[in-house]
């Protein structure tokens, strides 16, 4: 007797996650440009078996970048931890690892293939958020709530409000100097010092966000009472 209509096979959830886990590097490589066939070439099953698993397209994408959530949790938490209790070293150390590692790691791909393939997409963009984007953010800023407990920001660390907002003023830019400079080709027509962008940008953020108050002859980071 075969099983009631709606039931599924009691490994459904792990066939689905093994397929979208062999679809993302096609994705990836493609910039997501690529069709329910061809990815259904690319993972060894018919295109109805993927629609088994996804329903459609926009389905195996949105389940292979949730595939990046756990792909991604040894980096993330190294995003969170301070790599310094000097917030400018902490600062700088994680936005040049981000550009380091956006194009030899594949990390500007993910980015962007999300992004691009996600927006207006009810499937994929809350897919893409949750997967890719809202972890590195929450992981900023959980990095500056350990500098606001250690009172080198004007937010204090229980706003998280301000935290949020001041983990997009720091990440945003950077993230679209990087998507300028690659996925667009602007280092071609308007090349950019990464580098030196990034150590200019984190000086003009400590600024606005760092405390400073004099100690003796010297001035270090603190939060303003």
């Amino acid at each position: 007797m075969g099983r009631p209509i709606g039931t599924r096979n009691p490994d459904y959830e792990e066939k689905r996650a093994a397929l979208a886990e062999a679809a993302l590097p096609r994705l990836i490589a493609d910039c997501g440009a690529t069709s329910l066939s061809e990815l259904a070439a690319e993972v060894g099953v018919s295109v109805p078996t993927l629609k088994h698993y996804f329903g459609d397209r926009s389905g195996v994408v949105a389940a292979a970048l949730l595939c990046q959530l756990e792909r991604a949790r040894p980096y993330v938490a190294q995003v969170a931890a301070p790599s310094s209790n000097d917030l400018r070293t902490s600062l700088v150390d994680f936005l040049l690892a981000l550009v380091r590692a956006w194009r030899p790691f594949g990390v500007g791909r993910v980015f962007t293939v999300g992004m691009a393939a996600g927006i207006y997409d009810a499937a994929v963009g809350p897919a893409y958020l949750g997967g890719v984007l809202e972890p590195t953010l929450q992981a900023v800023e959980r990095r500056l709530k350990v500098h606001a407990a250690a009172r080198a920001l004007r937010v204090k660390e229980g706003d998280a409000d301000g935290l949020r907002a001041a983990a997009l003023a720091l990440l945003a830019p950077v993230v679209l100097a990087l998507i300028h400079q690659d996925a667009l080709g602007g280092a071609s027509c308007r090349g950019l010092d990464l580098e030196a962008f990034v150590r200019g940008h984190v000086d003009g953020f400590v600024r606005g966000y760092g405390r400073r108050v004099r100690s003796g002859r010297r001035r270090v980071l603190r939060e303003r009472t």
